[in-house]
């Protein structure tokens, strides 16, 4: 019972030590894996929904946030986000200025962030006079999926800004 009531603390014998690069401890939680029949079932909902989603990894194990920021091996909270981009040095991207690796932050109705995707692609589309962009991302537990930016199931929110921890050098 204490392990459920401890859910990702220092305590909880499932969570891994997960640290910011300020040395801040990032809360965490493992997911044991869902039966594979409940993993197929998710897949055919979401590629039926979603026709041009892409299954990447048919997992449940991790959430899309313990996939950007901790190598796909744990469910880190939303709530954590803001606290990880601060703390690992990350900066807003202009839109035109990004490329394959940088975060794509999502937001629920109430502006509270939601959803976390790695771009994989991003091009302009000039017939349609908008950035074509694809990204990677776990949808819950029913997957990972490669996917336009904008085509996710609504409650993982919206496309809301680009992040990048790249370095920045003057020459």
């Amino acid at each position: 019972m204490a392990d459920l009531l401890d859910l990702g603390s220092p305590r909880d014998r499932n969570a891994i030590d997960l640290a910011t690069s300020r040395n801040r401890r990032i809360p965490n939680a493992r997911r044991t894996e869902r039966a594979p029949e409940a993993l197929a079932a998710a897949r055919e909902i979401v590629t039926k929904s979603h026709p041009s989603a892409r299954v990447r990894s048919l997992t449940g194990t991790y959430n899309c946030i313990g996939m950007a920021f901790a190598n796909r091996r744990t469910c880190i909270e939303p709530r954590h986000v803001q606290m990880i981009l601060e703390d690992d040095g990350y900066a807003e991207v202009n839109p035109a200025d990004v490329v394959p690796g940088d975060l794509l932050v999502y937001r629920d109705e109430l502006g509270t962030i939601s959803h976390v995707a790695v771009v994989i692609s991003h091009e302009p589309d000039l017939a349609k006079a908008r950035w074509q962009t694809t990204v990677i991302s776990q949808w819950g537990t029913d997957g990972e999926y490669i996917h336009d930016h904008a085509d996710v199931n609504q409650l993982l929110g919206r496309p809301d800004r680009f992040y990048s921890e790249r370095k920045r050098r003057q020459v």
